[in-house]
């Protein structure tokens, strides 16, 4: 079983530097990772962050992601076999960066969440 420590949302926005100013001003988050296309603001001392995701085209309509951040101490092939077996599939695997790795799941009603 897939132990989660935290829940992630991307969201859309037009300025990165804009956005994560806002959203540090106004929460006292924290700036815990930056490139060119996302910003990272979360709670100190936590895992819990938010991304915002450099979009304009889709700016003010919401999250476009929800992801389980999961455990780094578990083996990434046993949880992705434990999502199988608990009825839900793994749609695609890959890194958002070196040693960032991510897998797009679909639950058994289809909805999509990335882990």
């Amino acid at each position: 079983m897939a132990r989660i420590t935290s829940l992630l949302f991307i969201v859309p926005v037009r300025d990165l530097d804009r956005a994560s100013a806002f959203y540090r001003a106004a929460f006292e988050l924290e700036e815990v990772y930056r490139n060119e296309g996302i910003v990272f603001v979360g709670i100190p001392g936590t895992e819990v962050s938010m991304g915002l995701l450099l979009d304009p085209e889709h700016a003010g309509d919401g999250p476009q992601n929800v992801g389980l951040h999961v455990d780094h101490a578990l083996d990434r092939d046993e949880v992705l076999r434990a999502i199988e077996a608990a009825g839900g599939r793994v749609v695609e695997r890959g890194e958002h960066a070196p040693e960032v790795p991510y897998a797009l799941i679909a639950d058994p009603d289809g909805n999509m969440l990335e882990v």
